[in-house]
Formats: C-alpha cells, structure tokens, sequence
C-alpha cells in the first residue's frame, strides 16, 4: 500500500503542504517496511504513505518504494 500524491494527502487531512516543514521517516523491521510523513516541531500528527509487508531495507527496495510514492518531487 503507498500514496502517491502527498500534497493531497496532506491538504485532505486539512494541513497546507510546504516541503521544508516535513521530512520522509522510513522505518524497518523483519517483516515490513514503512513510510512516514513527519512534521518538524511535531505540530501535526504523522502519515502513514507506504507500507509493505514482507520487504527488507534493501537497496533495490527502497529505490522502488521511493520511487512508488515520487519521493524525488518533493525535495
């Protein structure tokens, strides 16, 4: 599961997107791999933007990850 439009996600949820407020969280464990939205100053509650069961933190997975939710857009 993964979103792709983060600007939406976040205007959905009531919150105007400004990409120098909000870092990408990646966190890995044996049996799934996820992706965060975090906010500086932890003003606003995380989101959730990807999720994938049974992937490790490989090289070749986060580059498919990242590039499923167009991670590079949104430097």
């Amino acid at each position: 599961m993964f979103y792709n439009d983060i600007c939406s996600v976040v205007e959905a949820l009531g919150h105007e997107y400004k990409p120098d407020q909000w870092y990408l969280f990646i966190d890995s464990s044996k049996v799934s791999l996820k992706v965060f939205l975090l906010h500086n100053g932890n003003r606003f509650p995380s989101i959730s933007l990807a999720h994938a069961a049974n992937m490790k933190e490989i090289y070749e997975s986060m580059k498919l990850l990242l590039g499923k939710i167009k991670c590079d857009k949104f430097k």
